[in-house]
C-alpha cells in the first residue's frame, strides 16, 4: 500500500472531495433520507474514487504527484454512481433482466472496487474477491458441483451490481450508516483533546507502578482503542509513545511490542464501540447493540486481566525496576478543561443505555464535543487541526468502507452459488458429533480470512457462513457472533501474517514474527475464552444471576492464574512445574463448572501460597 503524501492542487482537490463526501453523508443521512441502495452506490462509487487520488498504483512509486491514470481511474469510479443516478427507478425495476449497459458499468464497478481495495487495504481481500468471481462463473464444472447450471455474468454481475445482495449489501449499509457517524464521533473526540485526557488517565492511573509503562500502554490503548475502530491505527497511534517508553524502563523490544499489539487489539473488543463490531452484529443477529456491549463488558475485562497479570509477572520476571514517569495531576481543573470530552461520551453511554435511537444519539454527541469543545479551546479549533481530522476520518472511513464492500461480493457470491450452504451443513453435520473440532475449523478459517484484511471484513465473510450453522447446533447466536468477532481481531497478532504484531514490531525496532508469537502468547487466555462464550455463555450475560457471577469470578481467577504461568513469574520466578500447576488450574477455573472450579484451586493455591511464602522470606532477609 501506497500512501501518497498529496500536495499543492492535489491536496486541495483531495480535501473538496473528501468534504463533500462527509457532507453528503450527513445530507443523505439527515436532511434528505434516500433509498439505501441508491445511498450505496454513492458511497462507495465516492470512496473509490478517492482511494486513487490518496493511493499510488505501487510502493515503488518516486512521485507524490498524481499521475494521468489515476485521474482516469477516478473518473471511471464516478461512472456508476452517475449511470444510477440519470434513471433510478428504471434501473430498480429491471435488476431481473439487466440490459448490457447495466452489466458493463456493473463489470466497471467491481473491477474499480477490487482494485481500489488493493492499493487501500491490501491485495489479500481482493484477491479472494476475484476468486470468489471466477468460482461464480465456473463453478458448474468444478468437481463436486455435477449438476449445478452455469451461471451467467449476467447473473453474477447484476446481482452484484444491481441488488443488496452483493456490494451493497448489509456490511455496506453498515459502513455507510452506523460506521461512518461513529468515525465522525471519534474525529470529533480527538479535534476537542481526547487523547491528551486519554493518556492523563492512563499515566496517572498507571505511570508510577513498577511497570508503569507497560500498564501506561494497556490503559491508554484501551481507552483509544475502543473509539479508533482499528488496531492497526491504535498500535502506530498510542504506540509511538508508549513503546519507546516501555523500552526505556527496560523491556526488551519484542516484549514491548507485543504488549502494545495485543493491548491495541483488545481496545477493539472493548465497549461501546468495539471497532464497529457491535454495530454489524446488531445487524446481523436482531439483537439491540446496547445488549451486545453489554455482553462484551466481561470478556473485555477479562481481556485485560490477563494482559496485566501476563505483564505483571513478566516485570517480575525480568526484574523491571520502577521508572520515574511524569504524570499529572488530576482534578476538577482537568474536569473542567476537557469537560466536552466527559460530557460527550457520557451523553453516549447513557443514550446506548437508555436504548435511544443510535444514529441521533451518536450525531447528538458529536455535536457536544464538537461544540463544546469550539467553548472550550477555541484556539485548537484552527484550519490546520480541521484539515489533519479530514484526512484521518476520510482513510478511516476508505479502508473500513472498501473492506466492506469487497466483503459483500464474497457474500453475493455465497448466496448465489449455494457454496455457503454446503459449508453451513458441513459445518453442522461436524458440530453434531464433534462441537469442539467446528469451532477450531470456523476460528482456523476466521484467522485464514483475517490475514492481511481488517478484522471487520473478516469477521463479516465469516459470520455470514458459520454463524448460523453454530446456532443451529442449540449456541446462542449472540455467543457464536462473538466467538467469529474475537478470533477475526486476533488474526493480526497470529504470524505467520500478524499485521497488527507487525505494525508493533516496526516502532519496537523487533523481529516481525518472534513479536508476532509473543502477541500470542500475551493473548492466550483471550483465545482461549472465546471458546468458553461457546461452552458458558454466562460470560456473556446469557444466564441467570448467579450463572453470571459464578462465570465472571472464576473467570478472572482463571485468566489471571493462566496469565502469570504463562508469564513465567508471579512474586518470584516460577519453575516449570508451577507453572504447568497455574495454566492448568486457570483453564479448569475458567471452564466454570464446580467440579473443575476444585481442581483448579487444588492445582492454583499451592504455588500461590509457596510463591507468598518465598516472598515474605525475602522481604524478611
Amino acid at each position: 500500500m501506497y500512501r501518497r503524501t498529496l500536495q499543492g492542487i492535489d491536496s486541495q482537490i483531495f480535501l473538496i472531495f473528501a468534504g463533500a463526501l462527509v457532507l453528503g453523508q450527513l445530507y443523505l443521512l439527515y436532511v434528505a433520507p434516500t433509498d439505501p441502495l441508491f445511498h450505496a452506490v454513492v458511497f462507495v462509487s465516492a470512496l473509490t474514487g478517492l482511494t486513487f487520488l490518496k493511493f499510488g498504483l505501487r510502493k515503488t512509486a518516486t512521485s507524490d504527484a498524481i499521475p494521468w491514470y489515476d485521474w482516469v481511474l477516478v473518473l471511471l469510479s464516478l461512472v456508476p454512481m452517475v449511470y444510477v443516478y440519470n434513471d433510478y427507478d428504471a434501473f430498480v425495476r429491471r435488476s431481473s433482466m439487466p440490459l448490457t449497459s447495466d452489466i458493463l458499468v456493473g463489470v466497471l464497478m467491481v473491477l474499480t472496487l477490487l482494485e481500489a481495495g488493493r492499493r487501500a487495504i491490501g491485495l489479500v481481500l481482493p484477491v479472494i474477491g476475484i476468486v470468489a468471481l471466477v468460482y461464480a462463473l465456473i463453478n458448474y464444472i468444478v468437481p463436486g458441483n455435477t449438476g449445478t447450471p452455469l451461471m451467467s455474468y449476467h447473473r453474477v454481475f447484476g446481482t452484484l451490481f444491481m441488488t443488496e445482495v452483493g456490494i451493497y449489501s448489509e456490511p455496506a449499509q453498515v459502513a455507510l450508516r452506523w460506521i461512518f457517524l461513529f468515525l465522525v464521533f471519534g474525529q470529533a473526540l480527538l479535534l476537542c483533546g481526547g487523547q491528551e485526557l486519554f493518556l492523563q488517565v492512563a499515566l496517572k492511573a498507571a505511570g508510577k507502578r513498577k511497570g508503569g509503562a507497560a500498564y501506561v500502554s494497556i490503559v491508554a490503548s484501551a481507552l483509544f482503542g475502543t473509539l479508533s475502530g482499528s488496531s492497526m491505527a491504535n498500535v502506530l497511534t498510542t504506540g509511538q509513545f508508549t513503546i519507546p517508553l516501555m523500552k526505556r524502563a527496560g523491556y526488551p523490544p519484542r516484549l514491548a511490542g507485543a504488549i502494545e499489539a495485543t493491548a491495541s487489539t483488545g481496545g477493539s473488543l472493548t465497549p461501546p464501540i468495539m471497532a464497529a463490531g457491535a454495530l454489524i452484529m446488531a445487524e446481523f443477529t436482531g439483537v439491540p447493540y446496547a445488549t451486545i456491549i453489554l455482553a462484551a463488558l466481561v470478556p473485555a475485562i477479562l481481556f485485560y486481566i490477563g494482559v496485566g497479570c501476563y505483564v505483571y509477572g513478566a516485570t517480575h520476571r525480568l526484574d523491571i525496576t520502577p521508572t520515574e514517569i511524569e504524570s499529572p495531576a488530576l482534578g476538577w481543573d482537568t474536569i473542567t478543561r476537557f469537560w466536552p470530552v466527559v460530557l460527550g461520551m457520557g451523553w453516549l453511554i447513557y443514550s446506548i443505555v437508555s436504548f435511544l435511537p443510535l444514529e441521533r444519539a451518536v450525531l447528538q454527541s458529536t455535536a457536544i464535543l464538537f461544540v463544546g469543545g469550539f467553548v472550550a479551546n477555541r484556539s485548537g479549533y484552527s484550519a490546520e487541526a480541521f484539515v489533519i481530522r479530514l484526512k484521518s476520518l476520510t482513510e478511516g472511513i476508505i479502508e473500513v468502507g472498501l473492506a466492506c464492500a469487497i466483503a459483500g461480493i464474497l457474500v453475493g457470491i455465497i448466496l448465489l452459488t449455494g457454496v455457503g450452504i454446503q459449508v453451513s451443513s458441513f459445518i453442522f453435520r461436524l458440530g453434531q458429533d464433534f462441537l469442539f473440532l467446528s469451532l477450531v475449523l470456523t476460528m482456523l478459517v476466521t484467522i485464514f480470512l483475517g490475514m492481511g484484511v481488517p478484522g471487520i471484513a473478516a469477521y463479516v465473510i465469516t459470520a455470514s457462513v458459520v454463524a448460523v450453522p453454530l446456532a443451529n447446533l442449540g449456541i446462542p447466536i449472540l455467543a457464536a457472533h462473538m466467538f467469529i468477532f474475537y478470533f477475526s481481531l486476533f488474526a493480526g497478532l497470529t504470524p505467520p501474517v500478524a499485521l497488527s504484531a507487525f505494525a508493533a514490531a516496526g516502532l519496537a525496532g523487533s523481529n516481525p514474527f518472534r513479536t508476532g508469537l509473543q502477541s500470542m502468547v500475551l493473548a492466550l487466555p483471550a483465545y482461549l475464552l472465546a471458546f468458553y462464550f461457546i461452552y458458558q455463555p454466562s460470560l456473556l450475560m446469557i444466564g441467570t444471576p448467579d450463572q453470571i457471577i459464578h462465570s465472571m469470578i472464576g473467570g478472572a481467577i482463571g485468566v489471571a492464574a493462566f496469565a502469570f504461568g504463562s508469564s513465567g513469574a508471579l512474586f518470584n520466578r516460577l519453575g516449570v512445574l508451577s507453572r504447568i500447576a497455574l495454566i492448568v488450574g486457570g483453564i479448569a477455573l475458567i471452564d466454570g463448572s464446580w467440579m473443575s472450579d476444585v481442581v483448579g484451586a487444588l492445582l492454583i493455591l499451592p504455588v500461590v501460597l509457596r510463591q507468598y511464602r518465598r516472598r515474605s522470606h525475602m522481604m524478611m532477609a
